[in-house]
């Protein structure tokens, strides 16, 4: 697991899990710099050590986004009573608790064969289908290890075996992505049936070009 600590010099702090594939190059340019963020990516080990002694007694306000495969590691993070204790507003995009499920997650079957045929060209068209129906065709690239990205698949999969579907985190909002082409909009739907704040985009896995910023996001 990777924390990127960015230093705006600000009494905010976002908490940002990114997805598979993903680090902060890919959401820089949302970044409007009215928080520092720490962000968390690579779930190719769940040690939340680091998450447990940052030092959050600087912020007057603390704020968190998690996104994909970010949505389960956050609920692990909260599961293991490694986040910190007072959080403003809370976002949950493209995702849910179960990363490979039948019903609430990706089919173990499709997870598999993305597993099995990990590749450049693979990463290509993941990359491709991320960013479909989402209002652009290019992000940042992530600074990821093709070796990185197969353990974190690897890592997902061998700890997402329970659904915890009555317990967990509870986000304020969820932004549900109608055209996805990663993590299925049913899934999502399902998951996320009875939550009293839900957004429907018609947009695709990565729709943050819909808000184009990270405070957009939050105050949505």
């Amino acid at each position: 697991m990777q924390f990127n600590h960015i230093n705006h010099d600000k009494t905010k702090l976002l908490l940002f899990f990114g997805g598979f594939y993903t680090d902060y190059n890919c959401f820089e340019e949302f970044d409007t710099k009215t928080s520092d963020i720490l962000f968390i990516n690579d779930y190719s080990n769940m040690d939340f050590e680091e998450l447990r002694y940052f030092d959050f007694t600087p912020y007057t306000e603390i704020n968190l986004i998690a996104y994909s495969y970010g949505v389960w590691a956050l609920n692990q993070a909260y599961l293991t009573k490694s986040l910190p204790p007072d959080i403003n507003k809370s976002v949950a995009i493209s995702g849910t608790f179960c990363p490979v499920h039948p019903v609430f997650g990706i089919n173990e079957r499709v997870f598999n064969i993305m597993l099995n045929a990990l590749s450049m060209q693979t990463m290509a068209n993941f990359e491709k289908n991320m960013l479909a129906n989402s209002g652009n065709d290019t992000i940042k690239k992530a600074d990821r290890t093709l070796e990185n990205l197969r353990q974190e698949l690897i890592t997902i999969k061998s700890q997402s075996g329970e659904c915890p579907m009555d317990k967990g985190f509870n986000f304020d909002t969820v932004i549900l992505t109608k055209n996805d082409k990663i993590f299925p909009f049913r899934a999502q739907e399902a998951f996320f049936e009875n939550h009293p704040h839900k957004i429907i985009l018609e947009t695709g896995h990565f729709p943050f070009f819909e808000f184009k910023t990270l405070d957009n996001i939050l105050e949505a």
